[in-house]
């Protein structure tokens, strides 16, 4: 089970991704956030709802993603990314009903079959009746993933909309994996905040070489909030927790509470964001909770682990 997190980290490359720093301080999940621009690489309709240009990854040493998106009636725009995939072009387009994306680049996600492939990422979205949609295809050499995405409104209890989620990935080395997801969420007016609360259930099945695992996740809930502090600043935060409802490993000990395991454990995690708003332009960041346990080391620039020199940057410029 040595590739169970090798293969899960394929999933992340079924969709072309677009992060931001504000999405990384609301808990990581954009789908969350209907408006954020990170929500073209899950629903590419949304390609058509924004003009934008945005460097994101500012301070990180793997380098930074750039973004642009512009036009009328027609969207275009390209990404470039200076993460794990060296990319030839990644072109969106958009005609104010569908939204696709193109991206064509190598990789070393074919690392258990020799090295370094290259290959291609196709994301389409589309608007409907019964919600939005989002679907895409990667190929690289043997390797290959799918994944959909689907949100809309719904009442129930407290929540107002749901999304769903699945993605499976093969990466040509007899190891797969499936993940489905489901989550209801709502957003709460409390004034001057925006609150996030949602729940959901997350299910994975792994196949790694043979030897095969499944869990559930019940329920996987976050809080994140949004606060303006006043007309050019904004605080945000999150909390989100994950239960290990079910394990099952055939006995090779992904499930055990000491194995290394990526869901050996239940999990809650947080952090805390600033974000800086000047007209057309913003700044958004990832902050320590050092900032509020200790504000005054913070403020004189005593401490040696300062959470604000050491994070990453999203720059952008709405138009």
């Amino acid at each position: 089970m040595k590739n169970v997190k090798v293969i899960l980290i394929s999933v992340a490359l079924c969709a072309t991704v677009f992060a931001n720093q504000r999405i990384a301080a609301l808990g990581g999940d954009a789908g969350f956030w209907a408006g954020d621009r990170a929500n073209i690489g899950i629903f590419p309709a949304t390609i058509n709802d924004h003009q934008f240009l945005e460097i994101d990854g500012v301070g990180d040493s793997d380098g930074v993603d750039a973004t642009l998106l512009w036009g009328d009636a027609t969207k275009w725009g390209f990404n470039f990314t200076g993460a794990d995939d060296e990319t030839w072009f990644n072109i969106m387009w958009g005609n104010g009903d569908v939204g696709l994306n193109v991206a064509y680049s190598t990789s070393d996600w074919c690392t258990s079959t020799g090295g370094e492939c290259t290959g291609f990422d196709v994301g389409y979205g589309q608007n409907f009746d019964w919600g939005e949609l989002g679907v895409g295809f990667t190929s690289f050499e043997d390797a290959s993933a799918y994944w959909a995405n689907w949100r809309a409104d719904m009442d129930a209890w407290v929540f107002d909309t749901a999304k769903a989620s699945f993605a499976m990935a093969d990466d040509g080395n007899d190891n797969t994996v499936m993940t489905l997801g489901w989550d209801m969420f709502t957003h709460l007016d409390a004034g001057a905040a925006d609150i996030l609360f949602s729940l959901g259930v997350d299910y994975v099945s792994v196949d790694a070489g043979g030897a095969k695992a499944t869990w559930m996740s019940l329920p996987s809930a976050s809080v994140a909030f949004e606060s303006a502090l006043n007309d050019w600043a904004t605080l945000r935060g999150f909390v989100n927790h994950t239960y290990q409802f079910s394990c099952s490993d055939d006995g090779v000990g992904v499930c055990a509470d000491d194995s290394a395991g990526p869901m050996a454990d239940n999990a809650t995690s947080y952090g805390f964001g600033l974000g800086f708003n000047w007209g057309s332009a913003s700044l958004d960041m990832q902050i320590g909770e050092e900032l509020f346990t200790d504000p005054i080391t913070m403020m004189s620039g005593r401490d040696d682990d300062d959470p604000l020199s050491s994070a990453e940057v999203t720059l952008s410029y709405t138009f």
